[in-house]
């Protein structure tokens, strides 16, 4: 019984209220119940103020990110509210590439993460939390022409990191800080399905094109691999395919395959006619919807028990766990080469009858008479250009700042 129910108990014995025992009884048994549903309410309070999460059902508490220097998103508009952009650098670039990035996108993404292989102390306190580090594997060496080990070989280890740290979001869109993103058009995607520029993908509408299901005037898909039954190392010399690569290519991934559960497999085979193949091309973009964010993870992890390339698992990943009965929505996704290494390539493309959702690579700089690299601030204010004209083909109200 409570301290307050003792009191009052006091109270009114001594004012003679409870002279009759059956009365007595009956508020004795009342005020010892009322203590002890005042109880629960208090242990059940100190475990929420306890809890880093909200113990509503269906609730979650966000995990403040680390950056402390986010600009706001411009007023009144919400439609990526509850998604994570996840940046991801191979490299510790940051500088322009990072403050550009920002300026730009934070504008529509008002939670960002960016991680790298090395925090941003070298700018100051105020660029210390810029960052996550993340530097699983990112050495780099390519003097070894049989065993080139490129500094992005295990970024996916990043996209995992950034899956189990960061959970509550309603999706989650991995990029390097090197891609362009077409925001009106990324707008059309529906949040609850996986995007990539699968080979079975399904185009989103876009009102600047002709809707038709080939791929006549769709960036290149993603591409599947030979049979992985065959020895593909016997003809590999030095740098060249990943397919064959010894060191992180179909022979080293398909150690983690064969982990997978056996239904997932066949989900796989469902999309190559019931061969063994896995699939492999850009992963500079994917998204990745919050409700299938733990299955993504769990199958992620094998592949990085291995030394299996980025380009490889995380595509492969993404066609093991999605559902039998959605579709995976098709990102126009350019890898390029060439220049131009800017908004000029997007419109190129449209004027070939293309559509950009994203490419790579973008530059937010060049290189100057001196063969020095230097950030162009044209750059930011070109990209919002771009994202008003596409806004104007895609028939949508967007702001641009």
């Amino acid at each position: 019984m409570t301290t307050l129910a003792s009191t009052v108990v006091l109270f009114l014995l001594t004012a003679g209220f409870l002279s009759e025992p059956g009365v007595f009884i009956g508020c004795l048994l009342a005020l010892i119940a009322a203590g002890v549903y005042v109880s629960s309410i208090r242990q059940t309070a100190e475990e929420d103020v306890g809890s880093e999460c909200v113990t509503r059902p269906g609730a979650c508490r966000h995990r403040p990110l680390l950056s402390h220097s986010h600009r706001k998103t411009l007023e009144n508009y919400d439609r990526f509210d509850n998604i994570l952009l996840v940046v991801f650098f191979s490299h510790a670039r940051y500088g322009a590439n990072l403050d550009y990035h920002r300026e730009v996108y934070s504008d529509y993404f008002p939670n960002i993460l960016y991680i790298g292989p090395a925090s941003r102390e070298d700018s100051g306190f105020n660029h210390s939390y810029d960052v996550f580090v993340d530097s699983y594997h990112s050495d780099e060496n390519l003097t070894d022409p049989s065993y080139y080990k490129m500094a992005g070989r295990m970024a996916h280890h990043m996209l995992y990191t950034a899956l189990q740290e960061r959970d509550c979001y309603d999706g989650y869109l991995w990029v390097p800080f090197d891609t362009l993103l077409n925001i009106p058009r990324l707008e059309k995607f529906d949040q609850e399905l996986f995007w990539y520029h699968s080979p079975w993908g399904l185009p989103v509408f876009n009102p600047a094109q002709e809707n038709n299901i080939d791929f006549g005037l769709h960036a290149p898909p993603v591409n599947v691999s030979p049979d992985p039954s065959i020895n593909l190392t016997e003809t590999w010399r030095g740098w060249g395919p990943d397919w064959c690569d010894p060191h992180v290519g179909v022979g080293v991934c398909m150690e983690a395959f064969r982990k997978v559960p056996v239904h997932l497999r066949e989900r796989l085979a469902a999309f190559t006619n019931g061969e063994t193949r896995l699939i492999g091309g850009s992963a500079d973009t994917m998204y990745i919807p919050g409700r299938h964010r733990r299955i993504f993870m769990e199958i992620l992890g094998l592949f990085l028990e291995t030394s299996c390339f980025l380009e490889i698992a995380a595509p492969t990943t993404l066609h093991l766990v999605v559902p039998r009965r959605e579709p995976i929505l098709f990102v126009d996704h350019w890898w390029i080469y060439q220049p131009p290494f800017n908004a000029s390539f997007v419109r190129q493309k449209w004027e070939e009858g293309y559509e950009v959702d994203t490419f790579h690579t973008f530059h937010w700089g060049e290189l100057d008479g001196d063969n020095v690299w230097r950030a162009n601030y044209e750059n930011v204010v070109d990209i919002r250009r771009l994202l008003r004209d596409s806004a104007e083909r895609q028939q949508i109200v967007f702001p641009v700042r």
